[in-house]
């Protein structure tokens, strides 16, 4: 008599796992449930979308994200994309809401001729982005969702035949050409104490685990090489150990740094976008020109169309905010690139766009590891009772004084903070005493400060205006700000303040004036070099380079509630 290998409750057991399995196998792999007020983006870690560097907020993209959230009433959720790929396919499966931070190329997205794109659907700045990984896949019949049969597919060949469907692309709201960057040392030595993985606490993948953080920051595409995508080096520290060919320094083999490093023998290139190529150009080892490629790269943001409460949403976001009248994106534009050098911009014409001026990088980075450290109790103890953060304060010594303690100009200020006479005398210090000079300085910053409570400005132009007038003066940043409303302004923002300031050196427009003739260029060239200097001191401490160990005692004293104190 034959004897079955497995008995009829048995094969009933087998058969009831195996469906158990399937079940757990759909809970893994299908989307999990929306919450209808969470907002789901995916979106590559990149400088622009959840900022290192910047002092000035939390990231362009993320201060987009928190003005729709706050306005339609959603808890903002991140979601780790690499690429502009997985944050579109993300969407695409339902693990994301909106994809956003990244750049369509030229081809991706029709022209309409004024910035935005084509309008096939009837809906004004929006268009259907699935067109072309449609055309990719060769399904353009394909539906919406996952079926079990893709959802083995995907499983045993790590695959994914689903196309990119119903996704929604919304107008352009930004622009920024592609750079072709080149160094021109034979062995790029790898990035000295550079962090190179995100901390996983503001971005997390799907399955938990931190992202890689240089390579995703700056890298648009890669420029492959025989060793992979290369990945420039950052600024030798001033007066730090120097890697020799060969040398075990730094990041260790298996590391990303060294995963991404260039063949000797291969090309020294990388492709990045016109925003991340300014904004880390400053910590770029051999920073040499980089050369606007092809068009400019369009910013949108994408979604799906198939949500009938968060599309219309999305799309009536976009069309307020594209609007001539509308300021929220100019005014995050000159907060997080306005100070940035003019050398560091992309021309138009396609030529090499002129490196950062190298020469005053380590003049700074000299200054902080040599000067800075004799005066970093005077400048804590000082920002600590003004309420300042004392990296904004170093700024504006370093550039009155480059830390120089006798320092005097042709105008008459002197001392490490160039305090005139008058002003010393009002705030009751010697200016030529370094530790009152600098006491009276961050004083003088706060009453400047207080004095324009009135103007109800937000933080950041207001702590902008409050270096201008330490620099040419409260009477004339009055002036400036009352020709500006008679210009049409508000006269509420740093953005068009540096437009009007300069106006105050023409007779047709200081006339007009209470205060009459002043040097307004220079109080816009003050400002906007203070806040690129706090932009590099707040990007060395976030990069754990060597200057930041000079700069770490300085950084109890920042204010809790910085900048909106």
């Amino acid at each position: 008599m034959h004897n079955p290998i497995f008995t009829t409750g048995e094969r009933f057991a087998l058969f009831g796992l195996a469906i158990a399995q399937a079940f757990l196998l759909l809970l893994i792999l299908l989307p999990a449930p929306h919450e209808s007020d969470v907002l789901r983006v995916a979106a590559p870690a990149r400088e622009r979308v959840l900022t290192r560097l910047s002092p000035y907020g939390p990231g362009f993209e993320q201060e987009l994200l928190t003005a729709f959230c706050a306005r339609y009433g959603y808890e903002l959720r991140w979601v780790k994309a690499d690429n502009r790929d997985e944050a579109l396919r993300l969407v695409a499966d339902g693990y994301a809401d909106v994809a956003v931070g990244f750049g369509a190329a030229p081809g991706g997205d029709r022209d309409n001729g004024n910035g935005g794109d084509s309008d096939p659907t009837g809906a004004s700045g929006i268009a259907p982005a699935a067109i072309e990984a449609t055309a990719a896949t060769g399904d353009a019949d394909a539906t919406p969702g996952v079926s079990l049969a893709a959802l083995l597919t995907r499983l045993a060949t790590g695959t994914d035949p689903t196309p990119l469907t119903d996704l929604v692309t919304g107008p352009a709201y930004d622009h920024a050409r592609p750079v072709l960057v080149r160094w021109s040392e034979p062995d790029l030595p790898a990035p000295v104490n550079a962090v190179l993985r995100d901390t996983g606490t503001t971005a997390t993948a799907r399955d938990g685990q931190p992202g890689d953080g240089l390579r995703s920051a700056l890298l648009l595409t890669t420029w492959e090489t025989s060793a992979g995508p290369a990945v420039p080096g950052l600024l030798p520290p001033s007066g730090g150990p120097s890697l020799l060919p060969g040398a075990q320094s730094g990041p260790q083999p298996g590391d990303a740094a060294v995963d991404a490093a260039p063949a000797p023998d291969g090309p020294r290139h990388a492709m990045v976008d016109g925003d991340s190529w300014r904004l880390w150009q400053p910590f770029m080892a051999e920073p040499t020109a980089g050369q606007a490629t092809g068009k400019a790269l369009s910013y949108h943001w994408y979604w799906r169309g198939d949500d009938a409460t968060l599309a219309p949403r999305l799309a009536e976001f976009w069309r307020e905010h594209t609007a001539p009248a509308d300021t929220l994106l100019d005014d995050l534009t000159e907060r997080y690139f306005g100070f940035l050098p003019e050398s560091l911009g992309v021309p138009e014409d396609g030529e090499y766009a002129g490196p950062v001026d190298i020469f005053d990088l380590m003049d700074l980075m000299t200054v902080v590891a040599e000067k800075l450290p004799n005066h970093a109790p005077a400048i804590s103890r000082a920002a600590a009772q003004s309420n300042i953060d004392p990296l904004l304060l170093a700024a504006v010594i370093f550039q009155e004084s480059r830390f120089d303690t006798s320092a005097r100009s042709k105008t008459g200020v002197r001392g490490i903070m160039q305090l005139t006479q008058n002003t010393a005398l009002l705030l009751k210090v010697n200016r030529m005493n370094p530790s009152q000079s600098i006491r009276g300085g961050a004083r003088y910053l706060r009453m400047l400060w207080d004095s324009l409570d009135d103007l109800d400005l937000q933080p950041w132009d207001r702590w902008f205006f409050t270096l201008a007038a330490f620099n040419q003066g409260p009477g004339h940043l009055r002036d400036a700000i009352r020709l500006n409303q008679d210009l049409g302004g508000t006269g509420r923002t740093w953005r068009e303040l540096k437009d009007t300031f300069p106006k105050l050196a023409r007779p047709r427009y200081h006339s007009r004036t209470r205060y009459g003739y002043c040097r307004g260029y220079e109080a816009v060239a003050f400002v906007e070099s203070v806040r690129y200097y706090y932009y590099i001191l707040n990007g060395l401490v976030a990069l754990s380079r060597p200057e930041a160990e000079h700069l770490a005692p300085l950084l109890d004293a920042v204010p809790v509630r910085w900048p909106a104190i």
